[in-house]
């Protein structure tokens, strides 16, 4: 299931930020804080739903979760990087190791986070991520 809801508020409005994880409490709180921050936010709760998604929107940028079934976090990252290069991919889960962080940055993701995310240093590698241009 994909949710989109759109939250105007410059001049972050067209910045589109996915949010893929099977935690639909995660998925709500950090589509709100991203949301006062003037971003539009994209949810899915599924790494395959979300690769059917960025083939339908134009999205800047993909916070994905480790641990979801079917595709999971590090598979998100390699879809993501093989068809859609550009696109700046967090990743964030509860079940971490150094390993896995190695793992996930060989992949391609940006950033590595532990939850519970710390919502300012995940902001600060949001903004890190994106383009200037954007």
């Amino acid at each position: 299931m994909v949710e989109i809801h759109t939250i105007y508020r410059l001049p972050m409005a067209k910045v589109k930020i996915l949010i893929v994880d099977d935690d639909r409490e995660f998925c709500s709180m950090l589509e709100d804080v991203l949301g006062l921050k003037g971003y539009v936010v994209c949810k899915s709760f599924s790494g395959s739903d979300a690769i059917k998604l960025l083939e339908k929107e134009n999205v800047s940028l993909v916070i994905t979760d480790k641990n979801m079934p079917g595709l999971g976090g590090v598979d998100v990252i390699l879809k993501i990087k093989e068809a859609y290069p550009k696109i700046p991919v967090i990743i964030t889960t509860a079940f971490g190791d150094k390993k896995f962080k190695e793992e996930s940055l060989r992949a391609g993701a940006f950033q590595y986070f532990s939850k519970p995310v710390k919502m300012a240093s995940l902001l600060e590698a949001i903004d890190k991520a994106l383009p200037a241009n954007l």
